[in-house]
């Protein structure tokens, strides 16, 4: 049911989520139960004195050592991506760890990488000791990874998280999966597991700060004058920069010599490496439509186009060739390869876009003067993703629609004061919709703040108040005893993979000099008439 807060103080926390009740479904008791017991929730927040919204926002992205577990090469992993893209991911133990440990995800935002401390911060507490298994990656182009593509990462970029997940349960098939998002990252996740619905193979989900709206949030951020004059300039520089880094990886001719092969519909492959067990089951064919549609329906699905079940279904017992989780198969299970091609997955470049690409590129790199964030994701980031329209880009790649499909518990804390999002316009009616999200509204904190006072941190510990309530949550869902089942998997050749059902999903490990040498422009000597 509906709690409009705990307590009649002034630092009461906004708690939002399905009125339906009497459900037999335990994860849906466990929302319910969380939001009217939980010790964290029941105390509130209260900021320090003179930590209003944009202050907090400042000092929590000031950089500072802050990691919940050291880097190691030898547990640093690079996938590529159905177009091309690629991610490096880092995990926090060894091989040698249980297989059943539980893995947390770590999904950074705007501005940041894998090594981001509000993101360790909030891990920290969940995977020290070795006590669950951490797994943290960036977004495309971000930290030390290259863009291998030319596509910029955004809200919609639902694929790479799920092929990331996808991946996690190849590699430790016996682990429960969950994920944390932050601000950007947080949108990607709900988006993620809109999408993917009954299916998903995350057991729970932890959002902090998402900016479920980016039409609002642009809006706030153009005319709030914090924001407006730092954060908006701040992370627009930032984004700039990060692109004439990468400027290489937006020459569209070169892409198209470097993109991975389309999937081709060979006879069954041997088996996959026995480090990946995997269900295997084929697909039925369908037809395709045309390219952009195809990527559009597939990136950016809301949940209008979602409500009919298009899930595949998950393992039977009884079938052949399937496994039920999480039992992982032998090596001599095989791969059916898929009716779809690579084509119906990723668009080719209009002449429309490869104009906008080419235009709004050269504006990036040749401007003094970075665009302000906003402007920067309608244009550049926008033609990236096949989108001629900014309004329509940002529109598309939100999670607002996708929340009342989420269908695994979900926790989303927000705070009222956020200058990228303010508490009026988050999306309260489409969280009541789904009876597995749990809405938090705190009335100040900003965005990824919430510092504690030192009142509250002997009472609680010295920890924000994000990270305090995150930690209570995955406690709570850790007894929920039932693992979600893991996804059957399809061989799309070439050594690429995807869950079924999900072919935007693909994906195949591969090394950090296979990137690089394939991100390199080829040079050519220059000829001379003889």
């Amino acid at each position: 049911m509906f709690f409009s807060s705990f307590t009649s103080s002034s630092h009461a926390v906004e708690i939002i989520h399905s009125s339906s009740t009497g459900s037999d479904d335990p994860r849906q008791q466990l929302v319910c139960n969380f939001a009217s017991s939980s010790t964290i929730l029941s105390a509130g927040y209260d900021a320090p004195l003179a930590h209003f919204g944009a202050a907090q926002t400042v000092a929590s992205s000031l950089k500072h050592e802050k990691r919940a577990f050291p880097a190691h090469p030898d547990r640093k992993f690079f996938l590529e991506f159905a177009d091309g893209g690629s991610t490096q991911i880092q995990v926090s133990v060894g091989d040698d760890a249980p297989e059943d440990l539980p893995t947390f995800i770590g999904v950074h935002g705007m501005g940041g990488d894998l090594n981001a401390s509000y993101l360790h911060e909030i891990l920290s507490p969940l995977v020290g000791a070795n006590q669950a298994r951490g797994v943290v990656f960036n977004l495309r182009g971000c930290g030390e990874s290259i863009a291998t593509s030319p596509s910029l990462h955004h809200g919609g970029c639902t694929s790479d998280l799920g092929a990331v997940v996808t991946w996690v349960t190849m590699k430790w098939p016996k682990s429960r999966i969950y994920v944390i998002g932050t601000s950007l990252g947080g949108v990607i996740t709900a988006k993620t597991l809109g999408q993917w619905g009954e299916d998903c193979p995350v057991s729970a989900a932890a959002l902090i700060s998402p900016v479920f709206d980016f039409t609002a949030s642009c809006k706030a951020m153009e005319t709030n004058l914090i924001s407006r004059t730092v954060f908006n300039p701040t992370v627009g520089a930032f984004y700039a920069n990060l692109v004439k880094k990468n400027k290489d990886a937006f020459d569209l001719d070169h892409w198209a010599n470097t993109r991975p092969k389309p999937f081709s519909p060979a006879p069954p492959s041997t088996s996959i490496s026995s480090s990946f067990p995997t269900s295997i089951h084929s697909e039925s064919t369908r037809d395709s439509c045309s390219l952009a549609q195809e990527s559009r329906s597939r990136s950016f699905m809301t949940s209008s186009a979602r409500s009919g079940s298009t899930f595949s279904s998950f393992p039977n017992a009884s079938t052949p060739g399937t496994s039920v989780p999480p039992t992982p198969l032998d090596d001599s299970s095989f791969c059916i390869p898929p009716p779809h091609s690579l084509a119906s997955v990723v668009p080719e470049h209009t002449p429309a876009i490869k104009e906008a690409i080419a235009t709004s590129l050269k504006r990036v790199t040749s401007r003094l003067i970075a665009q302000p964030l906003t402007k920067f994701c309608k244009s550049f980031v926008a033609s990236t993703a096949h989108f001629l329209s900014g309004e329509e880009f940002m529109a598309e790649t939100s999670a607002v629609n996708d929340l009342p499909n989420i269908r695994v518990p979900c926790l989303s804390l927000n705070c009222a004061d956020d200058p990228l999002l303010p508490g009026k316009d988050l999306p309260r009616s489409e969280a009541r919709q789904s009876p597995f999200v749990l809405m938090a509204v705190t009335k100040k904190g900003g965005h990824l703040g919430t510092f504690t006072t030192k009142k509250w941190k002997k009472q609680y510990g010295n920890k924000r108040y994000h990270t305090a309530l995150v930690e209570e949550w995955f406690k709570a869902n850790e007894a929920e005893p039932h693992m979600r089942p893991r996804p059957q998997i399809i061989n799309a050749g070439d050594g690429f993979v995807y869950p079924q059902g999900h072919p935007e999903m693909a994906f195949h490990e591969t090394s950090e000099m296979f990137l690089k040498l394939k991100s390199t422009l080829p040079t050519y000597p220059t000829s001379k008439a003889t």
